[in-house]
């Protein structure tokens, strides 16, 4: 859980340096040495060199574009995300002009790390937001 909610721990202060100042507060915090590594592997080919290894790095790098594309959906439905079907979510994923700025390619190449499709990662990621959607801004109106 840790890692979800600091894996952007740099990015407010220094957007055009993302990451390049996480490692050594994170490991001064006390933050296991392993963790640290999984939120630098979700960089990976865009602003650092830390190739994901492991099944929660591959999973980090996969689902933060991954999520940005399901909140956006969500936020465009009464119910939001709680009845956001993985139908829906795919006739969206493959219009490249919905939430553009979602790496779609990366996202692909995450699923492919997996061993997962895209649908399949979608499909956890939409249940696993599901019980945060309050707090996540994507509950609908309804």
């Amino acid at each position: 859980m840790a890692v979800g909610m600091l894996h952007d721990y740099d990015y407010e202060k220094y957007p055009d340096e993302h990451l390049q100042h996480t490692e050594k507060p994170l490991l001064d915090a006390g933050l296991p040495e392993a963790d640290v590594r999984a939120i630098l592997s979700h960089g990976y080919g865009i602003c650092t060199d830390v190739e994901p290894v492991t099944n929660m790095e591959k999973s980090l790098f996969t689902v933060d574009e991954l999520t940005g594309i399901i909140q956006a959906c969500a936020r465009m439905r009464p119910l939001g995300i709680r009845d956001l079907e993985i139908k829906s979510f795919m006739k969206k994923f493959k219009d490249k002009k919905f939430a553009a700025k979602c790496d779609r390619e990366l996202i692909l190449k995450g699923c492919e790390m997996l061993g997962m499709d895209v649908k399949e990662v979608a499909e956890i990621a939409i249940e696993g937001m599901r019980p945060h959607a309050e707090e996540l801004g994507i509950a609908g109106n309804g």
